[in-house]
């Protein structure tokens, strides 16, 4: 069976798909606008497609993700990102193989902050509250500012990701908000919770399958600090009736495949919902090491294989996100400098990691040498589909 994975750049969580289905027995297509990208340079990654950049023309791109699915024969198409996931979920009748999500109106409502916070509200999950922009208290209130849908694809020029970022007082609020226009967003202000980053992720099959594969993971640093993803992280058990509720909030949705839920863990006990990433995530690596394949389970429901017996995650599984956790200790310098990197690099030595793998060096290598270098090693033209695709299968 062949799954191509479409990404626009340096996905983590596309790297980590494109290994765990290769490990699996599928034969693994890469879809990017350019040379760029971890897992292009994989030796799992078996064929690499160019596909016109999102952001220029949707019908572009959709166009050819098809010729890439003609060409490569592919059985299933994965967006690696949200603009790429909300882009060919649109249009998936176009795509010529199984897009493995559930109705495009479920994708559009898990992924609408505005949709996700009633839903969770109604099965009994907490959420940060939402306030108005002139009612953030003074100018010393920290507020998070984020975009209702992290990615507009319907909007000429909007990047892929708008980020959620932390803003203290209101004036600071108001630029952020006014930024979220510009890209095409509709800005949303929420009162800003400290705590532990916690996160749920689980592949739900279609009606009547339930969740087949489930992993819970903490956080032990994150990167950018005050809002950002997990650069350290490690496999937990997780609370029962959290889980409980989690679960019903993804049957609320309706939803098919992967999703993964971010908590915020506070010191009052109380979880909040803070996102709903459906698609492959940047900690994807750190499931799969500890027995949770999700891209392959997920995979074979997308083609209607039958799901077997629920796949949990071994909690005591640990993670890094390399780049990240160092930026992070030269910032945070807990304990100094010296010793912080220290501990970044012995808690590196037992983790997996999101990129370094010595069985497959070269997304290690790209994202070293960075763009302009690995084109200049490869000795290709950024112009020469053919020649890119050559370089980066025998990496």
């Amino acid at each position: 069976m062949r799954a191509l994975v479409v990404e626009q750049g340096w996905s983590r969580g596309g790297l980590a798909a494109v290994r765990a289905l290769a490990s699996a027995g599928w034969a693994v297509g890469v879809a990017a606008p350019d040379s760029r990208g971890l897992a292009l340079w994989s030796r799992r990654c078996h064929r690499t497609h160019r596909v016109p950049p999102l952001h220029r023309s949707v019908d572009a791109f959709v166009e050819g993700v098809a010729h890439a699915v003609r060409v490569g024969g592919y059985d299933v198409v994965f967006g690696s990102g949200e603009a790429e996931v909300l882009a060919l979920s649109a249009a998936r009748d176009a795509l010529g193989a199984r897009f493995p999500h559930g109705p495009h109106t479920s994708v559009l409502r898990a992924l609408d902050k505005v949709e996700l916070s009633a839903d969770a509200t109604a099965v009994g999950i907490a959420v940060p509250e939402v306030v108005p922009l002139d009612a953030v208290p003074d100018e010393a209130t920290p507020v998070v500012v984020k975009a209702r849908l992290h990615a507009r694809p319907d909007v000429p020029g909007a990047p892929p990701r708008i980020d959620t970022t932390v803003a203290v007082g209101r004036t600071a609020a108001r630029r952020k908000a006014e930024a979220i226009h510009a890209l095409g967003g509709e800005p949303q202000v929420q009162l800003f919770h400290s705590g532990r980053l916690t996160a749920y992720a689980a592949v739900r099959g279609r009606s009547g399958e339930g969740i087949v594969a489930d992993s819970w993971q903490h956080a032990s640093r994150i990167w950018p600090p005050d809002a950002g993803a997990s650069s350290r992280a490690e496999t937990v058990r997780g609370d029962e009736e959290l889980t409980r509720r989690a679960e019903a909030l993804l049957d609320r949705l309706d939803w098919f495949g992967l999703a993964e839920l971010q908590f915020l863990a506070g010191d009052d006990g109380v979880h909040r919902l803070i996102d709903l990433n459906g698609r492959f995530y940047g900690s994807l690596s750190l499931a799969v090491a500890a027995g949770a394949n999700f891209p392959a389970v997920w995979a074979d429901l997308a083609v209607g294989r039958p799901a077997g017996p629920r796949v949990r995650a071994v909690p005591g599984v640990r993670y890094q996100w390399g780049t990240a956790d160092a930026r992070r200790a030269l910032t945070e310098r807990r304990g100094g400098l010296l010793a912080d990197a220290a501990a970044t690099v012995g808690y590196g030595i037992r983790a997996r990691h999101s990129v370094l793998d010595l069985a497959d060096p070269g997304p290690a290598l790209a994202r070293l040498l960075g763009p302009a270098k690995v084109l200049a090693a490869a000795g290709q033209s950024a112009g020469s589909t053919e020649a890119v695709e050559s370089q980066a299968a025998a990496a």
